[in-house]
């Protein structure tokens, strides 16, 4: 046989193989993930995730030095078209800085087309956190920017029932909630998940997930308390989030799902194996009826 047909014959039976093994894989859906343990520059963490097969990154604003790094992340992915960067911000009512951070955030939010996420703590009352959160969703709006709460345990706003009624209080069009498996959980929620998702998911535009613990800790905060029962790769406890997202689909929910990495330092390993289990569960969600 010409070696030109041997090599032909063996590219085309190479490809043949190829094309069934990715027949045998769960489509890569579309998730984003968390820059926590990722300790390179915004280029380098943004590849990393990328060429795993990631749709975004999220990253945490809550010192001035964040900033320098926000504004580097909003950089480059600016040369890319198929990537997201959501940033989330911390104020601190005790810290001097965050009345600031917020607002010199929005123009780089709103170049990278980005909601205001925002996590509120130490705050001196409601009053305060409601006056707060109305003067965000007002001045993020002239940017074109979204406000989204983000329900976090063990802060001023921590489940997202909180949000919502704290919203439905403000009455500003320009303030979102967002929703949280892990902050569910330690607020007690990790029963009622999927009624969590049927009943906030249209007010929501964010959605993190991780692997949890069925017996995940229930409770105030406390010095021996961590998150490792809570937040874990997706392929690890033994809770499952099947009837979390299957109820954040039949809600209508189509906005970004989010990888949470807190705590796990088992890169990229984890990354990958979450991003398989991700896709199994896409696959095994039951579609809408028409």
């Amino acid at each position: 046989m010409p070696p030109l047909v041997q090599n032909t014959l063996r590219s085309l039976t190479i490809g043949a193989c190829l094309l069934i093994a990715a027949a045998d894989l769960p489509a890569q859906p579309s998730l984003l993930v968390y820059d926590f343990t990722l300790e390179l520059e915004p280029a380098a963490n943004v590849e990393r995730v990328r060429s795993l097969g990631f749709a975004g990154l999220v990253t945490r604003v809550k010192h001035p030095t964040d900033l320098v790094k926000l504004a580097g992340y909003a950089r480059y992915i600016a040369t890319l078209d198929d990537f997201r960067l959501i940033p989330f911000v911390v104020y601190d009512f005790s810290s001097p800085s965050s009345p600031d951070i917020w607002r010199q955030a929005l123009p780089i939010l709103a170049g990278a087309d980005a909601p205001l996420w925002v996590i509120v703590r130490q705050a001196p009352s409601t009053l305060a956190v409601r006056q707060l959160l109305q003067r965000m969703a007002r001045e993020s709006q002239t940017f074109g920017v979204r406000t989204v709460i983000y329900p976090h345990w063990n802060t001023d706003i921590e489940t997202a029932a909180e949000a919502a009624a704290l919203i439905e209080q403000i009455g500003h069009p320009n303030l979102m909630n967002s929703l949280h498996t892990y902050h569910e959980i330690r607020g007690g929620n990790q029963d009622d998940m999927q009624a969590v998702a049927a009943e906030h998911a249209r007010r929501a535009v964010l959605v993190g997930i991780a692997g949890a613990d069925e017996d995940a800790y229930v409770g105030p905060p406390g010095p021996s308390v961590n998150w490792d029962d809570a937040i874990k790769p997706l392929d690890e406890g033994d809770y499952s989030l099947l009837p979390f997202l299957q109820a954040l689909q039949d809600a209508g929910y189509d906005g970004p799902v989010i990888l949470q990495t807190f705590g796990i330092s088992d890169n990229p390993g984890h990354l990958r194996r979450s991003l398989h289990s991700y896709a199994e569960y896409t696959e095994a969600l039951v579609p809408a009826d028409d």
